[in-house]
């Protein structure tokens, strides 16, 4: 039973690599002979799915005739597959079903096809994918709570301290330009890359929790902020692998609730840690979390990447077979490429296409902007509840549960939006991607409100700062949603490109925001207001950004009929 469903785990894959246990059968690996795929295909209330010969001589007969290759509507985009042109797809298509040795899917309901999985098989998945992704979002804000203690044990300053924040969201984020693509190349297993990152990740907890120098304690945090990455970068392609379609958005949005969540809820299990025992025991509890999430994902986290499926499939055949004249269109791709040429697609393509559309760079500076905001708030917290408020360390992780709320209500109002507004016109022959945008310009005169919010009503009570967290992460939720589909739709054959340059720009940007936070809001202070002349500027930047969405909404249309990025 185990085998059947989770075949092509970690786990397994060892086994079989060291004869541990026999190679599990495939009966869909290939077709039968030509008078049983007739017979097949006369009576469609049969087995839909080709069945394994077990006679070796029976196998060596099998005469190759016919691969199903499905067409893909433009909401079922492949990430793998965004730098092909229009017209390559349509040539590989027509290649597919004249050339017998081309492994693709053998019809609609191939059972080794993820979309076909079951939903209870689904739901584990989903439910794995969300947690991965909570556990490494969490490990940039949960050392937050410790880092007063850090910095009186190691004798350094505030900024120095703050360095070990800073650098793991920069580890995350070039982490993604390394990884997305790279798991998209259909001879390496995404699985795989999933469960050693996750185990070295877990590996060098161990290194943070007993440095004993602020140095190496930096160059960890980058470490396993860079190891993190994976399972950010690839999740949302992960989930579009077995997702239906219809669903995606909804449940991608879901998904942002728990990614969005995990930061937030971090600080307050860093402040149990550290008032419970010490700032070092904030490191073993990642790392006997991650090395859990480690395990389950090992044993239990299949090979969801479409091109290393049918790989593993043309890589059987052969062996079976002994014909070498199996392949996939993805190595038929991959041959042509050299080296040179895929670090080239890796490392300097999303900068490219970002410099050469303006819409790519105005919505990369925006969305980090808004990103850099929400990492900027985790300096203004301690000046706000524990400076004016005299929050304890607890009652101070306690406070950043305004975020949770704002994202529990923004989750139900982006369902609504996507439900009553945009899939009734996604049929219409005249949809453009910038419907999706109404909604932000009514919501993106939330982020200036919300600083502003902020910053004014601090002192007065404290629970109008936290009224504005909700305003803010109501915002922030439906504007990163919103806007990834838009640049997905707007550039669906270089998405992949498009996101990891996004991921570069906000990284590195909310990265570098906490290092002058506290310099921006205390050289700013007054005494009834520590914050609000700093968060003021990041708002009248705020309220200066608002003029984008509306700018690409009027001429989007016309910026994407003169770019050649767009299809």
């Amino acid at each position: 039973m185990y085998l059947d469903s989770f075949k092509n785990t970690f786990f397994v894959d060892i086994l079989e690599y060291f004869n541990v246990i026999q190679i599990i059968e495939y009966p869909n690996d290939i077709s039968t002979s030509s008078s049983s795929l007739n017979k097949k295909f006369s009576n469609q209330d049969e087995k839909k799915n080709s069945i394994l010969l077990k006679d070796d001589s029976s196998i060596k007969d099998y005469i190759p005739e016919y691969h199903y290759s499905p067409k893909l509507s433009s909401s079922q985009i492949d990430i793998r597959h965004s730098e092909l042109s229009s017209d390559e797809t349509v040539q590989d298509t027509e290649w597919i079903l004249r050339d017998p040795y081309c492994v693709t899917w053998h019809n609609e309901n191939d059972i080794d096809n993820p979309q076909n999985w079951s939903i209870r098989m689904k739901t584990v998945m989903m439910i794995q994918t969300s947690i991965l992704t909570c556990v490494t979002y969490m490990g940039a804000s949960i050392y937050t709570p410790g880092q007063e203690d850090i910095q009186n044990e190691f004798n350094v300053g505030h900024i120095v301290g703050t360095l070990n924040l800073s650098v793991y969201v920069l580890g995350y984020g070039f982490g993604q330009v390394f990884f997305a693509p790279l798991s998209e190349v259909s001879t390496i297993d995404r699985q795989i890359i999933y469960s050693l990152t996750l185990l070295f990740y877990s590996i060098f907890q161990i290194g943070c929790a007993t440095v004993n120098n602020i140095g190496g304690l930096i160059v960890i945090r980058f470490i396993t902020g860079f190891l993190s990455s994976q399972a950010l970068a690839t999740t949302g392609a992960t989930m579009a692998d077995f997702l239906d379609a219809r669903y995606y958005a909804y449940l991608l949005g879901l998904w942002s609730v728990g990614a969005i969540a995990a930061p937030i809820l971090a600080p307050l299990l860093g402040a149990c840690m550290v008032v419970a025992k010490n700032w070092r025991w904030i490191f073993w509890f990642l790392c006997w979390l991650s090395a859990t999430i480690t395990l389950i994902t090992m044993f239990f986290y299949p090979e969801t990447n479409h091109a290393n499926i049918l790989h593993r499939r043309a890589k059987r055949l052969r062996k079976q077979i002994g014909d070498n004249k199996y392949y996939t269109m993805d190595e038929k791709k991959m041959q042509t490429l050299s080296y040179k040429e895929f670090a080239i697609t890796i490392l300097y393509k999303p900068f490219k296409i970002m410099i050469h559309e303006p819409i790519i760079m105005a919505f990369d500076v925006y969305s980090a902007l808004v990103y850099a905001v929400f990492y900027i708030f985790f300096e203004a917290f301690p000046l706000v509840f524990s400076g004016i408020y005299h929050f304890t360390l607890i009652e101070l992780g306690l406070s950043y549960m305004g975020f949770a709320v704002g994202t529990a209500i923004s989750y139900p109002l982006f369902a609504w939006f996507i439900y009553k507004y945009i899939s009734p016109k996604l049929d219409l022959p005249r949809f453009q991607p910038e419907s999706f945008l109404v909604i932000i310009l009514y919501l993106c005169w939330l982020f200036p409100i919300a600083l502003f919010m902020f910053g004014w009503t601090a002192g007065v009570h404290w629970s109008l700062p936290m009224v504005s967290e909700i305003v803010f992460c109501i915002f922030q939720f439906t504007f990163f949603q919103i806007i990834f589909t838009y640049l997905a739709l707007s550039y669906p054959t270089h998405v992949a490109s498009v996101f990891a340059g996004n991921g570069v720009v906000r990284s590195c940007l909310a990265g570098a925001f906490p290092l002058f936070g506290d310099i921006l809001f205390n050289n700013l202070a007054t005494p009834k207001f520590p914050v609000a002349w700093g968060c003021s500027v990041l708002g009248f930047i705020a309220l200066a950004m608002c003029t984008i969405p509306f700018l690409i909404y009027k001429f989007g249309a016309y910026l994407r009929s003169k770019s050649s990025y767009t299809d």
